[in-house]
């Protein structure tokens, strides 16, 4: 059965609504913009209308290619900004920038994608990851999704520094043995098929399909990439969800999957930064 990350994330804004209300805080996210990827600009407008349904105001700050320094010195003005409370830079930039360089700008206390290090924040992807399954373990009557995962063997493929391996910080901070599975990983579809709850997380078309998952496994497809066809761009994801749709107990689809719940995960880290500055005035 598909689960609908959007119909998950429309369910955890509410929630953030409300508890804005009572807090009384006004949290303020500034979004960075400096690519030149049509899908960039898309999602940057998916991020600043969720934000304004939950009650967050969002700054967004664009830049040519030339305009590297500039962006530099407007990351600096951002973090001295007591009202701006999450600070974005839109994945990928120019690709003559360096996004690291960026990233390590951002005030710790205001990454709120948890790209760096020290950031205070978990990555929205892995938190995102942590809602769908908290989706799953619900729909299988667990008020817990750690009792959902206990003793189910995990595997999770990709160890990128977005979504891979952030995922696997998260599950092994809650104490879950996760079997990672890079691209030079030897005779990795036994592994795979011994699983019963599979993240993907590599972007590379169709890898999860009816050949290399168990019957009632629960797949998370986090990964997915961008093909021509027929002249036109299109999404294409880590599992074939034609196939997995027949064999997964619960899955959640490529578009209108993760991305949602990415996007509410980095807003509710932006709350959070709101009520930490409040808490320390």
């Amino acid at each position: 059965m598909k689960i609908s990350g959007k119909v998950v994330a429309d369910a955890i804004s509410k929630k953030l609504k409300k508890q804005l209300i009572k807090s009384k805080v006004q949290p303020t996210l500034a979004i960075i913009l400096a690519g030149d990827n049509p899908a960039s600009r898309i999602y940057v407008k998916h991020k600043i209308k969720r934000a304004q349904q939950i009650g967050i105001k969002t700054q967004l700050l664009e830049f040519s290619r030339n305009q590297f320094d500039d962006c530099l010195a407007a990351i600096q003005k951002l973090n001295k900004d007591k009202k701006i409370h999450g600070i974005i830079v839109q994945y990928p930039t120019y690709k003559d920038w360096d996004f690291d360089n960026l990233i390590s700008k951002i005030d710790p206390g205001k990454d709120v994608d948890g790209f760096r290090n020290d950031s205070l924040y978990r990555g929205a992807t892995a938190l995102a990851v942590w809602e769908m399954l908290t989706a799953f373990s619900l729909l299988e009557g667990f008020k817990k999704t750690e009792d959902f995962l206990k003793s189910k063997k995990i595997v999770l493929l990709g160890r990128g520094k977005t979504a891979g391996e952030p995922t696997r910080q998260l599950l092994a901070s809650k104490g879950f043995e996760v079997s990672v599975i890079v691209c030079d990983t030897p005779n990795p579809t036994p592994k795979i098929k011994n699983a019963e709850i599979i993240i993907s997380a590599t972007g590379q078309k169709n890898i999860i399909d009816s050949s290399n998952v168990q019957k009632g496994a629960y797949v998370v497809g986090v990964g997915f990439g961008r093909e021509i066809v027929d002249g036109k761009s299109k999404i294409y994801g880590d599992i074939n969800e034609e196939d997995i749709s027949k064999i997964a107990k619960l899955y959640c689809p490529t578009i209108g999957g993760i991305g949602p719940l990415t996007i509410v995960s980095l807003l509710r880290n932006t709350i959070e930064s709101a009520c930490r500055t409040l808490s320390n005035h």
